[in-house]
Order: C-alpha cells, then structure tokens, then sequence
C-alpha cells in the first residue's frame, strides 16, 4: 500500500480559481498523478481510501471529486458536533449511573447540559411515545419500557407514584380542546316534553361527578331520562370526533379524563341543574315484565340526585316511586334470570388517589344499586327493538351464551360463596358491539343496546345519534349501517384501550400502596385451587393474583396474606401467606 501523497497540494490545484461550493470533479488518472506523480493501481486504490475517508474529497457517481472549502467547513464542523454530542451523552450516561448508584440526582441529571433532552429521550420510551431508546441501549440498559421505568426511578427522576400506564395504552391524558355549545342545535323537532312533574331521580355513588341517567315511574310507564348531549353536537361535528377517537371517559384513582369537552357535564349532567335537558325513554312493562310499548322523546326533567345509601334510606321510608320501581325490578331480574341471565356479585372496591394518599373504600351492595341497574337494562332492551323494529341502523350489544351451567347462573336468596361468582365470570364470553342484533344471552335479553351513558360512552352516543335523526324527520338522515359499524369498531379500539389503562393502573396504586406499606398483612379468599397454585382476591383492594403455597387450601378458604415482593415498574405484586 502506498503511503504518503500530497493531498492538499492535489486539492489546491484542482479547486484554484473555482468559485462556488459546487465539488469539482476529475478522474482517478489525474488525482493519482497529482497526488504521487504517477498513475497506478496502488495509487488509485489509495486515492479511494481517502475519498471514502471524506474531507478533502469525495466520490460522486464513481469518481473523485474535490470539495470546495465551504462544504470542507461544513463537513468538520458537523463532524465536530457528532463528536460534542456522543462526548454529552457519555458525560449523562456516567451522571446516571452515578444517580442510580446514590438513588438520587434526577434534578442535576435534568438541569446538566442536554440533560433535559435525553431524560425526555428516557421517559418518552417509557411512555410509550417512541419506539427506540438509543441512550438506554448505550447506558447498558435494557431496551424495554420496565427496564427504563426502573431506571427512571432509581435516578430519582420519577416517583414511585408515577403513573405511566394510561400514556402506554394511547390516552389522551387530558379533556377535549374544544368548547362545547351552550345552545342545543337550531332546527331540532320536535320540542321537549314537559316531564319536570314527574318524581326523577340520579342515583349513583356518593363520589359521582357526571350524572348521565334518572329514573322515574308515572303510574303507567318506567321512565329512564339520559342527557342530551346529541342535541347539542352533530355527529360530523370536531367534538364528536374528538369523542370518537377517545371512544371513552378515562376513570383513573387519581383523575377524570372526559370523553366530551369539559362544559358538558355542567350543561347536561342530570340533576346539576334545576332543570335538566334529556331523551327520555318511556316503557310500559307487563306484569311478567316484558315491554308491552316504548316512547322515546326529548324531554325537560327535574331531577334530584340521591346517593345509593340515602336512596335505600328513602325506598325503606315508602317512597312510592321507588318502591313502585323496586317491585318492577324484581319482575324483570326474574324474567332475565329465567331467560339464562347470569349473575356475578364479587367485591367491588373504589380507589381514589390524592396527591400519594391512596383510599381503598369498600361499595356496599345496596338494592337502590339493583333497581338502578335493572332500569338500566330495560332501557338498553326498549331501545334496542325500537331500533330494530323500525329498521335503523344500531349499535347492539351481544354475547354469546355463557359456558356455565344453569344451575350455577341462578341468585340464591342468601349470600353465595366468591368461588361460584368466580366460575360464573369465568365462563362468560366477550360481549360484541356492532349493527347485528344478536341475543346477550349473558343478560338474557333477546335485545340490548347500551344507550344511558352518552356522556361517558361513545357507543351510548352514536347510538342517540341514530334515534334523534329518526325521532326527529323533516330530512333528517340517520348514518349508513356501514357508518355505524365503522365508528363502533374505532370506538370499540378507543374504549379498549381506555379498559386497559384503567386495570392497569389501579393494579399500578395498590402496588404503590405496598411498596409504601411494607409491613402490611390482609385477609384473602381463595377462588380456584390448582394443586400448590391458588387464585385468590384480596377484598380489601379488589384484585385477583395468583399464590403459590405448600398449604392445602379449598375454594372459599379464607387466609392472611402478605406481598412478598412489589415492582412497580413492572406493575407486578407477589403475595405470600403471612403466617
């Protein structure tokens, strides 16, 4: 290999009295003779390994070319900046380790010199923004999101608190950017119904904050009055595609994401006003609780909210309207059950989160909670063969017959053991959303729609949607059943997604909660035996998990567990007996 040869001198020759920045082309002969004096294969091959190498030249389609100093200047000055920059990456990989080593330091890490850009490189991995983390892979670091949450937190970057796991799934983590109307749509027919005479009343638990449905009975017809919210938005306008792509109201511990913009609930939440804006859906129900007729109206309610505790306090009292309820409730649970409806009871649990405080509140079962949902249904059913019988296309909600056997899918009259409720859920399918009206025969309804919670809901209010636009004629023209269809399925992905980040993160604070209570010691009931591996739920918190045990242990046996090991990063909680 020859060595030596005057580049630069080749260089100044080729580029004298050439202006521009335009490199300046010649041939592998000339270069050669330029730089050694000669022309040969070894000082062609050398002059190669110097174009390849850049700086003074370059290869452009096939042969030499001299660069003008312009693009010499530019080229070192980005060389030099590739070398500043893998010199501050270094620096912060050594400054994390070092963080990480002394559990602290994530203030100076974000503060230090393009600190702050290569945290927001780790914590939009962990996110899950990007796809790639180079600065994990160069600090050594597992390229997987639990590896960079650890990470973050050992570096005393994040709290342990940190919640990444709505971010993960695809939430929008914050309400609609958009103002929602004061006023309901100009042209709407027909008017509202007067039913502000009518007993209507709101019930849910104590902490509820978005009132989407009421109750009421007039002596002839059960009354579930829903809010509006399709009087106010059209279904091609930017809030409801907003509402679409979210597909779901986000309930987190420590925070409600809504689906509408938040002027909506103010507006439309039933009860938040003296009077309130809703469609109504009137039924008359036969003594063996079929719906012998349906209305469905815009209607003006008054309506008072009641807690499920002070509603079981006014139903004991003798509240006519729901005791009226109450016993038209029991008609239809009976009706569904004998149909192959199955019912599940496990302990439902609130979580809520303040700042780090976390309070695990125990739902009582309550018979308002019953006759609620029962009213619920009958709604969801009068809808659904209004819709069907009149041929609009719909949004029904199906499901395939659940795998248990009739035996088990009955209510006794006395409290049944966790172990049944469990089997019953187990043999449950996934219920379908879609424009075929098929059975839920997990609710023992020949026909259901979901349609009282379009606040919360996308599927509820696409479903409005169509009945507004059938309700109201005069040119209105409900969506295709192809439309319909398409936006099930994309709020179907929305919703999904909203279900996940929800779990998950309830699963994410009670970890925290011990990792934060390490000394803590509860009770747990088992609900499956599997030889040494039990399913068990901890009723305190509301979650399942599997244990591992040499004990002997039955269905329903209750024990005292403890969590033997808490990660947070990878949202996992091991427990152990306690004893």
């Amino acid at each position: 290999d020859l060595e030596g040869g005057d580049f630069e001198t080749a260089h100044a020759m080729l580029t004298a009295d050439r202006g521009g920045r335009d490199p300046v082309p010649t041939s592998w002969r000339e270069l050669a003779e330029l730089v050694f004096g000669a022309f040969s294969a070894a000082s062609a091959a050398a002059c190669a390994r110097q174009a390849r190498r850049g700086g003074l030249f370059a290869i452009i389609e096939g042969l030499p070319a001299a660069l003008s100093p312009e693009e010499i200047a530019r080229l070192r000055a980005k060389e030099e900046e590739k070398r500043m920059e893998g010199s501050r990456r270094a620096e912060f990989i050594a400054a994390l380790r070092a963080a990480v080593k002394e559990k602290s330091g994530g203030a100076a890490l974000r503060d230090a010199a393009d600190g702050a850009r290569f945290v927001a490189e780790l914590e939009g991995f962990a996110l899950g923004s990007q796809d790639r983390c180079a600065i994990a892979a160069e600090a050594g670091i597992a390229e997987t999101r639990e590896a960079v949450h650890q990470i973050l937190i050992d570096a005393g970057l994040w709290r342990r608190s940190a919640n990444p796991w709505p971010a993960r799934a695809g939430c929008a983590l914050k309400p609609p950017r958009l103002e929602f109307p004061e006023r309901e749509r100009p042209g709407l027919k027909p008017g509202r119904a007067d039913l502000r005479a009518q007993d209507s009343y709101a019930i849910d638990n104590a902490w509820s904050t978005d009132p989407d449905d009421a109750i009421g009975f007039d002596g002839e017809r059960v009354w579930v009055h829903v809010a509006d919210p399709a009087a106010y938005i059209s279904p091609d306008s930017p809030i409801d595609a907003e509402a679409l792509s979210r597909g779901a109201t986000l309930y987190l511990p420590e925070k409600i994401v809504p689906m509408l913009p938040e002027g909506a609930v103010g507006r439309l939440g039933l009860g938040l006003g003296e009077v309130s804006p809703a469609l109504s859906f009137g039924m008359k129900v036969a003594a063996d609780g079929g719906i012998e007729d349906t209305v469905i109206a815009p209607s003006d309610v008054c309506v008072r909210r009641f807690s499920y505790e002070t509603a079981d306090e006014a139903l004991a009292a003798g509240d006519a309207t729901l005791a009226a309820l109450d016993a038209i409730a029991r008609v239809r649970h009976a009706r569904r059950l004998a149909n192959g409806a199955v019912d599940i009871d496990l302990p439902e649990v609130s979580l809520k989160v303040d700042g780090e405080a976390v309070r695990f509140v125990a739902v009582p079962s309550t018979r308002s909670a019953d006759i609620v949902r029962e009213m619920m249904l009958l709604a969801g059913e009068a809808a659904a063969r209004w819709a069907y019988e009149r041929k609009l296309p719909f949004t029904y909600s199906s499901q395939e017959a659940p795998q248990v056997s009739r035996g088990l899918s009955r209510s006794g009259d006395g409290e049944e053991p966790l172990s049944l409720q469990y089997l019953r859920r187990k043999g449950m399918k996934a219920s379908i959303v879609g424009t075929e009206c098929l059975a839920h025969q997990g609710l023992g309804l020949s026909f259901y729609s979901q349609v009282t919670s379009p606040l919360r809901r996308y599927q509820d209010l696409l479903a409005h949607h169509q009945l507004r636009a059938l309700i109201q004629g005069e040119g209105a023209v409900p969506l295709s059943a192809d439309e319909v269809a398409r936006r099930c399925f994309i709020a179907g992905q929305g919703s999904s997604a909203t279900r996940q980040a929800e779990r998950d993160s309830r699963l994410h604070w009670v970890a925290f909660y011990l990792a934060e209570h390490p000394d803590w010691v509860g009770k747990a009931i088992v609900l499956d035996a599997r030889e040494q591996d039990y399913w068990i739920i901890v009723p305190e918190f509301g979650i399942e998990a599997s244990i591992r045990t040499r004990l002997t242990l039955a269905p329903d046996d209750r024990l005292d567990v403890r969590a033997a090991r808490v990660s947070l990063a990878l949202n996992d909680i091991t427990f152990e007996p306690a004893q």
